[in-house]
Order: C-alpha cells, then structure tokens, then sequence
C-alpha cells in the first residue's frame, strides 16, 4: 500500500501549479515513505482570562516552592484535573516561570505571547513582533497556517461572533491576527471546500477560485504596462492572490480528508449558550488538525464578560474575580477548570484514536494551556502556570512531568522568554532568545537569556 503510494506521487504532475505546490508534496511524499521527523507537528494554545491560580493546577502532594522536576505516574491530578487522568503519560504541569517584563492586570495581550509589555485597562498597546504561537505556525505549514477561533473579543470587550481581535496573537509587528468568533462561520471557512451547512459552501469555493484565477492572469497582463516603480506593490499583488490559488488547489485535493475529518453540523454550531460555543469551537479545532487544515491553532475560550450559566455560575468571570460570586473564587475557578480541561481531554482522545505513524495524532501535537492573566485574576506576572497535553512530536522532554522551576529572583529562576525560546528551538527556530529580558534580575545577575535546555530532548 505505502509502495504504491510513493509510486503514485512520484509519477503525479501538477504542470504550472508543481512548484507552487513542491513543498506540500514534499510533505506529503516523505509521509508516504515511513519518515517520522517529516510528519507535521501541531500546536494547540488554548488561552483563558482571568488568571490560571498555580495552586489550582498543583497536585496536593506536591504543594509548596521548592523547585521539582519529577514523574507524574503515581501522583494524584487535583479533583478539577481528573479528565485529563487517562493522558497522565502525555500531560505535564509547568510553574515557577515569571512574566515581569509583560503587562500585569487583566490581561498582559500580546506580551503573554510576545514576551513584552505592552497596553493598557482598554488598550491593546502596540504589537512589536509576531507572537510565539505565530514564529510555530510558519514552522509546520497547511493550506490554513493558523486558525484563531475566540468565543469573545478581547479582556473587557463584550463583542460576541463574527470577525474578532481579541489581542493576544500578532502575525508581525502591527499586525493582528484575525480571530472567528462564530462557530457556524468558522465551519463553513474551514471545511466549504467540501462540505456545507447550508449547501451554498462549495458553489461559493468554486466561484471564489475562478476569481482567483482571473485575478492572477489579468494582473500578470498588467504587469507588462505599469510603471517600474509600481511593479513591486504589483508583485505583492500577484504574490497574494497565488497564495491563495495554491490553498485552493490544496483544499480540491484534500476533498476526501475533509469529508472524512468534518464534524457533523448541529444545533451546537449556532448555540448562543458560552459552553456549547467552547466546544463547538474544539470541535471545529480537532477536525481541522486531523483532516490536515492546520497545524496551529489559538483558541480564545472566555474573557472577563463571560458567565459560565451552565456550569450554575450567575457573574461573569470579572466579577468572580473581585469575589462578587455567591460561592468562593476557588470554588468558581474549580468548576471553570474542570469544564476546561474535560474539553482539552475531549480533543485529546480524538487525537489519540487517529493512528499516525508508530503511534497516533496526539504524539505529534503540543496543546498548551495558559492564561494571558499570568497567575490571578490582577495578574502580577511573577508565575505563569501551563498545562501541556500531548506527546510534542518527541521534541521536548516534559512528558508526564511535574515540573517547577525556582521562585523569582531566586538563583536558577527562569522566565516565559526561556519557555517560548525553548519551544521555538526545539520546533527549528534557533532563535537565542525570544522576547524582552527581565531588567531587574539583569540587573542583579540573574542570567535568563536562551532556552531550557533540560527540557528540549
């Protein structure tokens, strides 16, 4: 069967479009021949409000500050955490990280991300550079390098659906990446090519195509005329549009995928209830990765405006966090928490009955839980807890680990500009450091430049 399909793409011509196309098929062909490094790696950042508490996320064994670095097998997930019991092996817990060098309060924006401060209450600040979760989109490319997905805008917007800019992840410096924040437009956007919720989804995809098409020729035709100073702008021009001729060609290809992969269109794809949007959401995430979509995913789950009605919660997650609730914060949280991670668990075990290789889809995807709030609700960066799930392409070496580094300012302390450098190299980006230094533990000597290089394999 692999024989016949090395076969099948060695002798496969695609005429113009070949070059266009060369590295996909590449991708592809090295799939076909059993070669495990060349098979896409996935990352998942699924970003929450309102602070991720690190005592919350720490196993009671476990409590305290002393740096640690050790084996999950036989330690107890707190009660909030237990769906993710069954992935013990490929789930690791990661504390001790500090952010001084970003935005404290409600919401750091682009620097949870960025690594630098930026904003402020209401504003979103300058956009320096791409973010983290952007440089890893460009390393493991599709015909959607990166699908945001947001059930609301940003920290303290009450925006709900359609395009949305929640401020956490940037493309380039002074560029937002653009976040769906309906769950029925995303479906159509991502799986139209080959199915449709309302049967206008694949006539649209065609008749974009033919645009397409048209475009390229006539501004080829153009070309030929237009002054040498214009020519540049008009190569940007051609450069776009060929862009997404090539996405078309991969999504006619990728048809059978797609059909395979798409989730059934429900009642849940066009609820207004917050709950039901988070996991259409996942939904529509996990059937992206497994057809082959993307590679890259961000998910925006809550802001400060959002009310867990479902989960028997009555004030929004702003409002928990200034103790308005009529039940405690750490109850509020625990229960937010446990419908959190039973979603996380969800896309894991999707992933996990997908075989891939050796092993399955899981093996080879990052999900990464965070908050752009750092620890609390008024974060003050001094941690920054993640939850990891999955078997990270093999790169990292923190699954099934507990792993906490040394309090701020203590000797050996380290910072999320370690994290993202670290994930950064070990995914092919030899980047020496990615982000804003801490100045004050410059200052006294602390040295936090580079990756972790106990955690890359």
């Amino acid at each position: 069967m692999a024989s016949t399909r090395r076969e099948l793409l060695k002798r496969l011509s695609l005429g113009a479009g070949s070059g266009l196309l060369s590295p996909f098929l590449q991708q592809v062909t090295a799939q076909a021949e059993g070669h495990s490094s060349k098979r896409p790696m996935r990352f998942v950042f699924v970003v929450k409000s309102s602070g991720i508490v690190p005592e919350g996320v720490t196993p009671k064994s476990l409590e305290g500050d002393d740096a640690r670095n050790l084996s999950m097998a036989d330690i107890e997930l707190p009660q909030s955490m237990s769906a993710l019991e069954p992935y013990k092996n490929q789930l690791s817990i990661v504390q001790g990280l500090s952010g001084k060098m970003c935005r404290g309060g409600h919401s750091s924006w682009f620097g949870a991300m960025g690594v630098y401060m930026t904003g402020g209450e209401h504003n979103r600040g300058a956009i320096l550079r791409a973010t983290a979760d952007a440089e890893l989109a460009r390393i493991s490319p599709a015909p959607f390098s990166h699908v945001g997905l947001a059930v609301r805008g940003p920290a303290l917007s009450k925006s709900y659906g359609g395009t949305m800019y929640p401020g956490i992840t940037a493309v380039a410096a002074n560029k937002e990446l653009p976040f769906q924040g309906s769950p029925d437009l995303a479906f159509e956007q991502l799986f139209g090519s080959a199915v449709s919720a309302n049967g206008k989804g694949q006539k649209r995809f065609s008749i974009q195509r033919n645009l397409f098409d048209f475009m390229v020729d006539d501004i080829k035709k153009l070309e030929k005329a237009v002054p040498v100073t214009e020519k540049d702008k008009l190569d940007a021009y051609l450069n776009a549009f060929e862009e997404l001729q090539v996405r078309h060609s991969r999504l006619t290809e990728m048809k059978g995928s797609i059909l395979d992969g798409a989730p059934q269109f429900t009642d849940k794809f066009t609820s207004e209830v917050e709950e039901v949007r988070q996991e259409a959401h996942f939904d529509i995430a996990t059937a992206a990765l497994i057809s082959g979509l993307t590679n890259c995913v961000t998910l925006r789950l809550d802001n400060l405006s959002t009310i867990y009605k479902n989960l028997g919660l009555v004030k929004p997650n702003h409002g928990i966090g200034h103790d308005e609730s009529s039940r405690t914060q750490v109850e509020c949280r625990d229960l937010i928490r446990q419908h959190h991670t039973s979603l996380l668990a969800q896309m894991a075990g999707k992933l996990r009955a997908v075989p891939e290789g050796d092993g399955n889809m899981l093996d080879n995807t990052m999900i990464i839980y965070f908050s752009d709030a750092s620890n609390k609700h008024h974060g003050d960066c001094l941690e920054w807890p993640y939850v990891v799930l999955g078997g990270c392409s093999g790169k990292l070496n923190i699954a099934g680990r507990y792993i906490r580094f040394p309090k701020y300012g203590e000797q050996g302390c380290r910072t999320i500009g370690n994290w993202w450098t670290t994930l950064l190299n070990a995914y092919g980006n030899p980047i020496a450091h990615y982000g804003n230094e801490d100045l004050v533990l410059k200052q006294n000597g602390v040295s936090v430049r580079g990756p972790l290089d106990e955690l890359i394999v």
